[in-house]
């Protein structure tokens, strides 16, 4: 097939329901052409609630209310995407694609079993345009993990970057992708991230999260806790693997002696000392550390792992990159690979027996 450069609208729905990133790229599916354009958007607070509580209940049998909470979730994305088009249209009057992540709200790697709110087939016709999603399905289809999926696209905007680096993604789970001399990609989850310190500070203070470390800052690591934490059978296990959010609710039940800021402290711990700990498992050793995601912005998290990590770390943002909508810009690249039957899934990525594409193309 001929590789060609395509205009492509990336669209991801954060795991918390904070809001929903888009963002344009002109790219071939190898390189990136310009810096993409980015915009994003907060979910409604009924609309968040109805999914949570959706999600809650944990019954994905019930068909009508699933259906309808598709429905709502789907509207608001085609809201967000025409608002995009409207902005954007003169500059950029034709959209080739679509890349969705659609909305995960279960994800069972261990059984194959990923599901995702979000009706491509409909955006697809209210665009009139090709939508391309489903990828973590498609890679749990081809025997991978359905993650990490986005090494590829960091290998494109690294291009310049001297190499081995480690580039961690601090989200609700951390991820570790490692790019070495010659482009090797190893990529894995590492494990619980912020979710757990999130929730933490959301179940004794109401706010969403510990903004600017601050309750970090002001506890004690408990190093006893924070060694068991480390023990955990996920942070044990030999990559490819791909965190089940549920293998570390009772990780916060272990944290329940400690004080509100000792327990934001060993959290934030966690959080750093497990890079150090995944590194282990890297088949060559970074000389740099690139930090991405929300994670950046808690500078007593960031610090941490500058005092653990012995190489050099920066930030996304002062690597030059949109930090805020990496995923969507990830989404958008991996759907032109899917167009042009380039691979997105790798053996040391996914775990995919040999280098996969992968994603799901629904035609207006």
């Amino acid at each position: 097939m001929l590789i060609e450069k395509k205009t492509v609208l990336g669209v991801y729905s954060d795991s918390g329901l904070n809001a929903v990133e888009l963002a344009l790229l002109e790219t071939d599916g190898i390189d990136v052409y310009h810096q993409p354009v980015c915009m994003s958007r907060p979910y409604p607070i009924d609309l968040k609630d109805k999914i949570f509580r959706f999600i809650l209940k944990g019954d994905y049998t019930q068909t009508y209310e699933m259906k309808e909470i598709d429905s709502f979730l789907t509207d608001f994305h085609i809201s967000v995407i025409r608002e995009f088009y409207e902005e954007h249209k003169r500059k950029y009057p034709d959209i080739d694609a679509i890349g969705y992540s659609g909305h995960v709200v279960y994800h069972k790697p261990k059984d194959k079993i990923s599901i995702s709110l979000g009706s491509s087939d409909k955006i697809a016709k209210e665009f009139n345009t090709p939508v391309v999603s489903r990828f973590i399905q498609s890679d749990l289809k081809s025997g991978g993990q359905g993650g990490p999926l986005f090494a590829s696209y960091y290998t494109a905007i690294t291009q310049k970057f001297k190499k081995p680096i480690g580039i961690v993604s601090l989200g609700g789970i951390t991820t570790l992708t490692c790019i070495g001399e010659f482009g090797e990609m190893q990529a894995f989850d590492i494990g619980i991230g912020t979710r757990l310190l999130d929730y933490w500070i959301y179940k004794h203070t109401g706010s969403e999260m510990d903004f600017d470390g601050l309750y970090a800052s002001k506890g004690t690591v408990d190093k006893r806790l924070l060694s068991r934490l480390l023990n955990e059978k996920f942070y044990l296990q030999h990559p490819p693997k791909t965190v089940d959010k549920n293998e570390f609710i009772d990780m916060y039940e272990q944290v329940l002696g400690c004080s509100l800021p000792n327990g934001a402290a060993t959290l934030t711990a966690l959080i750093a000392h497990s890079i150090k700990k995944a590194q282990t498992f890297l088949s060559v050793q970074p000389q740099e550390w690139i930090l991405i995601g929300g994670g950046i912005y808690n500078p007593v998290l960031v610090r941490m792992i500058k005092s653990i990590l012995t190489e050099p770390v920066r930030t996304g943002v002062e690597c030059g990159f949109q930090n805020t909508t990496l995923n969507a810009q990830s989404y958008a690249f991996l759907s032109v690979r899917s167009l042009m039957k380039l691979p997105i899934s790798f053996p040391h990525t996914t775990g995919v027996s040999e280098p996969t594409t992968g994603g799901k193309i629904f035609y207006p």
